[in-house]
């Protein structure tokens, strides 16, 4: 049967922790999201995309969330009016012009602003009291009760506990049959309270569902799509490891081969990327038709009319480590004896490597086999695979044949023997075009480092004639710049300093005219912005956490931002998106 390709269309891409707007409380929200709908709408573009929205852990990272399916607190809007239950008068005393003004200064200052939103959702669960909206909440607790009651258990004891490492909690609480019987055994007045603990921490999913799924709603009238994103693991302190430990191996932790394009540190140019997520036990999961994944995927696509899988590689086989993230630094100058002395193993792929036929073959199978459930789970949700990395051979055909669009990113879609771009006309329809990701540098950042050894060789200002005069590492990064001019048809008689605002347009043109039904640009490359979201493998408070230089009531009002949007709708307009 011939595979449908989706209806011709361009995206845009932007973190919602990443936006700016007026009101919203030092992170963007909902209601930040709904003026990026509006502006969407404007410019032409016809699906948003955001990162993972699940709850996250200390790290703030997306990929390493404490709940496949709970969402988390800083994406919801908490201003009077938005909730139920919280009055003026609460949201006055928790709040003040200094604060929130100190909150909207940088980046998002997570402990902050979570301290402050928690706050304001006490104020609110104390405050609601309409019967409409207790029979609507009484409603959602029993259509999540799947997944809802191991969810709120697991936070009122991370509160209680401190912190969600469940494997240092008290014994009777490592597990929610004997949490249950601690629970039980409490004093009526302690086991009372810790009941309301639980209620409350539902009370704020059912807040941000229901924004969510009114945000959904209101795109949907704009004839805008979201498109969301779901990780491949959960955090080995997450409340599905801690409900369910029997369906992760947590002997082994989940990450990425080390690869040529992608070296930050030592450890990882050297082992490859330890992300400390458990891997999965297949096995187990199959027992129950993967449950577990279908209620993950349903809890996406009820919102998101189509979703990015992250590292779609894992579910055909994983990269693991058989130590935890922490202690990557002990193993960085072992060599490999040293290292399987140690550990007792090697990182590899699990369950089989990829150096047989037999073991291809059968991590192809199992691939395809979890991919359909995930498919059918989805309903009339599209799903992207993100293919991205070291990807054996036959995982492109294995996600042509599931009808699954994969990516395509200029920078690695590379002719090997001459390192020129491959044409972008020739990129199959059934795939999603991008000029960068969340996890790399943006196109203005990369334009500017390709510059930086030119600049030590010849000095600052000097544009190269051929090699003359240039190291090495100048001669590789003047090549780069030549080639990308070609590839977006701007002259190549001489190298472009300023990537503003020539190559910026001449990119995205290119980008938009190529044959993938999806052609999503990041906001930072619509804007020629230097800024990162993430850099992959060291943990940092800067991951996760920049935030646009505008706002979004800026988008209408600057007269650059405006010739963006003009300029963008033109260009979507003539690409026949």
């Amino acid at each position: 049967m011939k595979t449908r390709i989706p209806a011709r269309c361009a995206g845009l891409f932007v973190p919602v922790f990443a936006l700016r707007s007026q009101g919203n409380l030092g992170v963007g929200d909902t209601e930040s999201l709904r003026g990026m709908v509006d502006w969407c709408a404007e410019s032409g573009f016809q699906v948003l995309q955001v990162l993972p929205i699940n709850e996250t852990s200390d790290d703030n990272s997306p990929y390493n969330s404490i709940s496949s399916v709970a969402l988390d607190i800083t994406t919801l809007a908490l201003r009077p009016g938005l909730i139920p239950g919280l009055s003026e008068e609460s949201f006055g005393r928790l709040t003040n012009r200094e604060m929130l003004e100190s909150l909207s200064q940088g980046p998002v200052q997570y402990r902050k602003v979570k301290a402050l939103k928690w706050a304001l959702c006490e104020e609110a669960f104390r405050g609601y009291h309409s019967e409409a909206e207790k029979a609507e909440f009484q409603a959602f607790l029993l259509k999540e009760q799947s997944w809802l009651e191991d969810y709120a258990f697991f936070r009122a004891l991370v509160e209680s506990n401190g912190h969600p490492a469940w494997e240092r909690w008290p014994e009777m609480q490592r597990s929610p049959q004997a949490a249950s019987a601690w629970w039980m055994a409490l004093e009526s007045g302690e086991m009372t309270a810790f009941g309301q603990r639980l209620r409350f921490y539902s009370f704020v999913q059912w807040l941000l569902y229901r924004q969510w799924e009114e945000i959904a709603m209101y795109a949907e009238t704009k004839s805008v799509r979201l498109m969301g994103d779901m990780p491949f693991g959960v955090s080995r302190h997450s409340a599905d490891v801690w409900a369910k430990p029997e369906q992760f191996d947590l002997n082994w932790s989940g990450g990425a081969p080390p690869e040529p394009m992608f070296q930050p540190d030592a450890f990882t140019a050297k082992w490859g990327q330890n992300w400390g997520v458990p891997i999965y036990r297949w096995d187990r999961m199959e027992q129950d038709g993967y449950a577990w994944w279908k209620n993950r995927v349903r809890g996406v696509a009820r919102i998101f009319k189509l979703f990015r899988i992250d590292h779609v590689l894992g579910f055909y086989r994983v990269f693991s480590f058989p130590w935890q993230p922490q202690e990557n630094a002990s193993y960085a100058e072992l060599d490999r004896k040293e290292a399987e002395e140690k550990a007792g193993d090697l990182p590899r792929f699990l369950p089989k490597d990829d150096t047989t036929p037999e073991n291809c073959q059968s991590n192809r199978r199992q691939g395809e086999s979890i991919l359909r459930v995930l498919k059918e789970a989805a309903g009339d949700s599209i799903i992207v695979a993100e293919d991205l990395g070291v990807v054996p051979d036959y995982v492109r055909p294995s996600l042509l044949e599931l009808g699954m669009s994969g990516f395509k990113i200029p920078l690695f879609e590379r002719i090997e023997e001459s390192r020129e771009y491959k044409d972008p006309l020739q990129y199959p329809e059934l795939t999603v075009a991008t000029l960068s990701t969340h996890d790399h540098e943006t196109m203005a950042g990369t334009w500017d480092n390709w510059w930086h050894p030119i600049e030590r060789d010849l000095g600052a200002g000097i544009i190269p004639r051929g090699d003359a005069g240039l190291s090495e590492e100048g001669k590789q990064s003047s090549w780069e710049l030549y080639r990308t001019q070609r590839f977006c048809g701007v002259s190549d008689a001489t190298l472009l300093r300023t990537f503003e605002p020539v190559i910026r347009e001449a990119l995205l043109k290119t980008l938009l005219q190529c044959p993938s039904w999806l052609a999503i640009l990041m906001i930072t490359d619509v804007f020629g912005l230097k800024m990162r979201f993430n850099v992959p493998g060291p943990v940092a408070e800067s991951n996760w956490a920049e935030r646009l230089p505008f706002t979004v009531e800026d988008l209408k009002s600057d007269g650059y931002n405006t010739r963006v949007t003009s300029f963008t709708r033109q260009q979507i307009q003539s690409a026949n998106r």
